[in-house]
């Protein structure tokens, strides 16, 4: 009997893409904002690596201030490069954001999200998290939501959650796909953001105590969904938010976290690809850098 042929996962995040090409990014950088992410981001996924894949996974920040505008440049962008049915996505902080202060009574968390489920819905993707697909036999995916919605600035925006009850559904949802060898969960915010002293000794840039304090899921929830990961032999969990490649073990779980794919590096644009091999008994990750 033939072994299954491999099957591809390309990982992409952080995007920031802009209601206009000439817009610039929220978020700064030693000289300033970025600009240009549509633009790239339509040359990367017509990239041979991304054209091969077959599920491309986005975890969040889609919108740089969660404009619809910026989501129909994504879903115009996949449409073109005829990916869009290829694609699993997840929302990010910025997706629901306020970046800016609105007072209390304006917090208001049903508006934040459909902010976000308006622009996953332009490219039919799921808006209730948890969710749970099965793009292969060897393969499930799991969606979760962290975002803080309600949020009432800046400050606070990039804090991460996943409460009680969407755990209590991923549980289910990981139960139901038992059988499946491999798992793979996705969200935005990093379910382990290192000390100092751990961060040093992976050769990454400490986020420090108050980077930790205003972007970290608390601490029973990350504890929660890492023993949910390990009860159910979840794979990998992919997740971006700080913009920094990382490939840890964490209490035995994989968990790899993206840089912003948009941002250059000298040059090159920086995502992950997944390679499902046999049975589903292997997964082989591979770190990709193009230029476009």
């Amino acid at each position: 009997m033939p072994k299954p042929r491999p099957f591809r996962i390309a990982h992409l995040s952080d995007l920031h893409l802009t209601a206009s090409d000439r817009a610039a990014r929220s978020e700064t950088r030693l000289f300033g904002r970025l600009r240009g992410m549509n633009a790239a981001f339509r040359k990367i996924v017509r990239t041979p690596a991304i054209q091969r894949a077959d599920l491309i996974v986005f975890t969040g920040d889609i919108a740089d201030r969660g404009e619809i505008d910026a989501w129909k440049v994504f879903w115009n962008a996949l449409a073109e490069a005829g990916l869009s049915h290829r694609a699993l996505v997840v929302p990010g902080n910025h997706d629901v954001c306020c970046l800016g202060v609105r007072a209390p009574w304006n917090a208001d968390a049903r508006a934040d999200w459909a902010k976000a489920a308006a622009g996953l819905r332009l490219g039919n993707q799921p808006t209730k998290l948890p969710w749970a697909r099965s793009p292969d036999p060897r393969v499930a995916v799991f969606g979760l939501n962290s975002n803080n919605l309600g949020n009432f600035s800046a400050a606070d925006n990039a804090l991460g959650r996943i409460g009680y009850y969407q755990l209590q559904d991923l549980a289910n949802k990981l139960h139901v796909h038992r059988d499946v060898p491999v798992k793979i969960v996705l969200l935005h915010h990093s379910p382990n953001i290192p000390e100092d002293r751990t961060a040093a000794q992976r050769g990454q840039r400490p986020t420090g105590p108050l980077g930790r304090a205003t972007h970290q899921i608390p601490r029973d929830q990350r504890r929660a969904l890492r023993l949910l990961c390990i009860t159910h032999r979840v794979r990998l969990v992919l997740h971006g938010h700080m913009h920094v490649a990382e490939d840890r073990r964490v209490a035995g779980v994989h968990t790899v976290g993206a840089r912003a794919t948009t941002e250059p590096d000298a040059g090159k644009y920086y995502f992950s690809t997944f390679v499902v091999l046999g049975e589903g008994h292997r997964v082989w990750r591979k770190p990709c850098a193009v230029r476009v």
